[in-house]
């Protein structure tokens, strides 16, 4: 005997959005010199300034915010502001952008520090922003984002979606109303602790010839496991992450006005040659060009 088919009703539930940012306005990831003061300027969208490394000062009308590591500041619309480094090199991640959401004004003049489970969405920001559009190393007045010829897929939407979550979840965070997912987060952030140590490690050593073996003897891990964690975690081998640490070190020197041999020398580059082949490799221009486009 042939079934009947019945039709079952079901109802669609609308997705109601919190906090929902409707454009990206500019992405910075600044390491100016030491004593370094921004211009002061005003905009009718949000911005956030988040102490990477080191520690400076944001100026909001009459009031000074300390950033210690770790930290973020929440700048209103049309609020005047500048940054000042405190006699340190900071670095300074920027991201500005447009949300109308009535929720933001908890955000309002606001000054957080980042709970370490909550970072990655940082990193999710910024990785994505770096291979979705062209962005300049140093260009305190970028006041437009460029698209690259070939963007990662989804890479806009990746970005608005982070920063959406790190919003929402920094508000659950001050009011004291975690995420469900906390377990999860908290396993993702535990892994990474390995990860950041290993970041340190290199850090600490990049004006010297720092060796795999002693990474691993100040870790007390074998080789194969160091090497297959970090690069799974972080898309890049302990020794390219070296490198980049080193040039990310001589482009400050560059900015001092450093010799490039001296440079090469005190990075503990095997010589000047390499020097300059890694620094193209590592930033598209060759260490005269990056001189040149700084000035």
């Amino acid at each position: 005997m042939e079934k009947k088919l019945t039709k079952k009703q079901f109802y669609k539930y609308k997705i109601s959005n919190f906090l929902n940012v409707q454009k990206i306005v500019t992405i910075h990831y600044q390491e100016p010199e030491k004593n370094y003061v921004s211009k002061e300027e005003t905009h009718d969208f949000w911005e956030i300034n988040y102490a990477d490394k080191k520690d400076f000062a944001v100026y909001c009308g009459s009031e000074k915010y300390h950033l210690k590591q770790g930290e973020m500041i929440f700048i209103k619309p049309n609020q005047p502001h500048y940054v000042e480094c405190l006699g340190e090199e900071a670095n300074i991640f920027i991201i500005s952008f447009d949300c109308r959401s009535e929720g933001m004004a908890f955000f309002e003049d606001k000054k957080f520090r980042v709970p370490d489970n909550y970072r990655y969405l940082l990193q999710n920001i910024m990785s994505e922003a770096s291979e979705t559009f062209v962005l300049p190393d140093f260009d305190p007045d970028l006041n437009k984002l460029v698209l690259k010829d070939n963007p990662n897929l989804g890479g806009e939407q990746v970005i608005k979606n982070s920063l959406e979550l790190l919003l929402i979840y920094m508000l659950r965070h001050v009011s004291n109303r975690e995420s469900p997912q906390e377990f999860f987060i908290s396993k993702v952030a535990s892994s990474d602790a390995l990860q950041d140590e290993i970041v340190c490690i290199l850090s600490s050593a990049l004006y010297e010839k720092l060796t795999l073996e002693e990474i691993c003897e100040k870790l007390h891990y074998g080789k194969t496991y160091l090497c297959t964690f970090f690069k799974q975690k972080t898309g890049a081998s302990i020794y390219q992450t070296y490198l980049k640490l080193k040039i990310d070190e001589a482009k400050k020197l560059i900015r001092r006005k450093r010799a490039f041999p001296d440079i090469a020398n005190e990075l503990c580059f095997d010589s000047v040659s390499h020097f300059n082949y890694v620094f193209k490799k590592y930033t598209g221009m060759t260490p005269g060009e990056y001189k040149t486009s700084i000035k």
